[in-house]
């Protein structure tokens, strides 16, 4: 007969090669025994994300992929600004050179934003409006003027429901040292196949102003207050920087606030970058950067991924598994996912829940840090959230696609004292498993 003791090391030596052939078992069920370890840093995501686009890609199959349409409108009874050729060819080639030093810091390589050229320069695609500077353009005839540069690049052969499209207002006044500014200044609905935004041009708005001003010059600027005094340089920064971000947005891109590691960098260029935008040159601080959740959207649009592969096709991402918890100080969400398009990379942006002009509850997102993950061969991801608040928040799960596409899903939670409670997400990730 078999004692009590010899029994009881028999059933604990049985439980151990339980546990032992679970674990081999759950390794095997990862084709390449994939390493979370080796891509736990940004730098290591990009060389693994980088691999895994160009294996879909392929030599054969980049065409150029796209080029941003640049609109210089006017009002039918005016010109266009002074030397706004010119001065929009630096200014583009400066946010082109932006971009590219940006995502070759984060390890993408050589990545350009494509401009259309013309004997050299960027070309513009002037539309003269249809109506007087009478007040009939203000800063709210955003669709009026759309209409009207529609119809122009349709008559020029050019589908705007497959472009990205930067319309620059000649909408401004300068008498002087004194710029009066009443143009659409802001980005609409965008994905990686339509995008749409507007910026204002100046007389003093130019490269050149962003660097440090021997001469002291004050201006006086007004556009939705009063006249307030501005020196060339901030003006230049803020009118400069103000139109790559809102280009942002019609290149797909939402707002998003540094985390505390990358705020060391400066401040994020879909954040509040509009006002520190090269500052750096003038050692003002530290500038705006581009996080590594808006370059990995860059990264795959055809604006600078220099194809159009399957672009116009739907990803069909499928969720197999997803869930969420908490441990040592941050969310941790963990998954698979599958797609016809692949899935080259996964984003969450934490948005906290602010409380809107009337009360309400509404993500403002710009206060919506960014975190990021590969995926494994078999489409596992694993996405840690860190700087934690209390409040109310919403997790937008997004997948970016080799082609350019994003799939978004959302999930809610509220933190109290640190500690997160789940319960609402935990629905919504039943539903997100069950569709």
């Amino acid at each position: 007969m078999i004692s009590r003791a010899i029994a009881s090391l028999l059933i604990l030596a049985s439980i151990f090669c339980v546990s032992k052939a679970s674990e081999a078992n759950e390794k095997t069920k990862d084709p390449d025994n994939f390493d979370w370890s080796k891509v736990e840093t940004q730098p290591e995501q990009a060389k693994h994300i980088l691999k895994s686009v160009n294996a879909w890609r392929g030599e054969k199959d980049k065409n150029g992929g796209k080029k941003l349409r640049v609109v210089y409108f006017y009002p039918k009874d005016r010109k266009p600004l002074k030397e706004h050729t010119k001065r929009w060819d630096g200014i583009m080639n400066d946010i082109q050179d932006f971009y590219r030093t940006e995502m070759k810091r984060l390890g993408y390589g050589k990545v350009e934003l494509g401009l259309e050229r013309e004997n050299g320069l960027l070309k513009l695609h002037e539309v003269r409006g249809n109506a007087n500077d009478d007040g009939s353009y203000t800063y709210g005839s955003g669709n009026k003027i759309r209409g009207e540069v529609f119809n122009a690049l349709q008559a020029k052969g050019i589908n705007h429901r497959e472009e990205t499209i930067l319309i620059v207002c000649g909408l401004s006044r300068t008498e002087g040292k004194k710029v009066t500014i009443y143009s659409p200044y802001y980005g609409m609905g965008a994905n990686h196949i339509y995008g749409l935004c507007f910026t204002a041009d100046m007389d003093w708005l130019s490269i050149d102003g962003l660097r440090p001003d021997p001469t002291k010059t004050i201006l006086q600027v007004k556009e939705h207050r009063g006249y307030e005094p501005f020196t060339l340089a901030r003006f230049n920064t803020t009118y400069v920087g103000g139109a790559i971000h809102e280009l942002g947005h019609g290149m797909s891109l939402p707002h998003n606030h540094a985390t505390k590691v990358e705020a060391k960098m400066g401040t994020a260029l879909m954040g509040a970058g509009n006002y520190t935008y090269r500052k750096e040159w003038r050692n003002e601080g530290k500038g705006s950067f581009l996080t590594h959740s808006s370059a990995l959207r860059l990264l795959v649009h055809p604006l600078f991924s220099g194809t159009t592969k399957q672009s116009k096709e739907s990803p069909k991402a499928k969720y197999g598994k997803l869930n969420v918890s908490h441990a040592d100080g941050k969310i941790h969400i963990r998954g698979r996912i599958g797609s016809t398009i692949p899935a080259v990379a996964m984003i969450a942006y934490n948005d906290r829940e602010n409380k809107g002009q009337r009360g309400y509850m509404v993500n403002k997102d710009y206060d919506a840090t960014t975190w990021t993950s590969v995926l494994s061969p078999d489409g596992e991801f694993r996405i840690r959230i860190g700087d934690l608040r209390d409040g109310n928040h919403q997790i937008r799960l997004l997948s970016v696609h080799a082609n350019g596409a994003t799939v978004t899903k959302r999930l809610h939670y509220t933190t109290k004292n640190g500690t997160p409670d789940f319960t609402r997400a935990r629905k919504e990730i039943a539903n997100v498993l069950a569709n």
